[in-house]
């Protein structure tokens, strides 16, 4: 899945349909250095600090170590941290990544609707429990199951794989970038109205094929805008995998 989220980000926007009307820019945005949590995997930090401590009690138990008396409570906690840390870790799906444009960046926070700032911030962070990003959204365009209502199958579903932020006639545009082999344009432009309508308002959806089974899906602004940023709590993950996230207040 790395490999082809780094095609989807990398690849040019050639297709074999008219192409976008992106604009000149070429210069993309380096990512800010800093600790932000939406990067930290929970999983991985529990699996690290349970099995750390797991060793340490081992280590002090057995004397190879000081602190024999307290290598009973690092042997529990360990184990508890450390199967928790896994249990996160499986169900644990990775942040995508998102080229960031110059000229996109500097629209966004006047034209980026509040949906558009949501997807971006919801599938460049980690989650836990989803099968696949934007699994729901997926499910009502495509109708999951449901082959008499037009649906396909959960296994035919696109995937998606990486994200762009660009400027298309002059408006913001955040692009979503599916691999989809079972599903052709005409199979993506019979729902371009039903996108539009899901993560509307005030966007437009303009959808093109790329090789590879690659599919553009532009999400545009019609340049009316919203907060421009995510102003919702961060969120934590789930105390069991399923569950709908914590709030940081919670």
């Amino acid at each position: 899945q790395r490999r082809v989220a780094a095609r989807a980000a990398e690849a040019p926007a050639g297709a074999p349909r008219t192409a976008p009307a992106y604009s000149d820019c070429t210069r993309v945005v380096e990512k800010e250095d800093g600790l932000n949590i939406s990067e930290l995997s929970f999983g991985t930090i529990g699996v690290t600090v349970g099995l750390s401590m797991l060793l340490y009690g081992f280590g002090a138990f057995f004397n190879y170590l000081p602190g024999q008396s307290g290598s009973a409570p690092l042997l529990i906690y360990g184990f508890i941290i450390s199967l928790l840390g896994s249990a996160l870790k499986y169900a644990q799906l990775d942040p995508l990544d998102c080229r960031t444009y110059e000229d996109a960046d500097k629209l966004r926070a006047s034209q980026a609707t509040d949906i558009q700032v949501q997807v971006k911030s919801d599938t460049t962070r980690y989650r836990y429990g989803d099968e696949q990003h934007l699994e729901e959204a997926l499910e009502r365009i495509f109708l999951f199951g449901r082959r008499a209502a037009g649906g396909i199958a959960r296994r035919d579903s696109p995937e998606l794989v990486g994200l762009q932020e660009r400027v298309i006639n002059g408006f913001y545009a955040l692009v979503l970038v599916f691999e989809s082999p079972k599903v052709d344009i005409a199979g993506w432009e019979g729902r371009r109205e039903k996108i539009e309508r899901f993560f509307g308002p005030d966007i437009s959806c303009e959808i093109y094929e790329r090789p590879g089974d690659l599919y553009d899906v532009c999400l545009i602004s019609n340049g009316k805008g919203g907060s421009g940023t995510d102003s919702r709590p961060d969120a934590l993950p789930q105390l069991m995998p399923g569950l709908q996230p914590r709030r940081g207040n919670e």
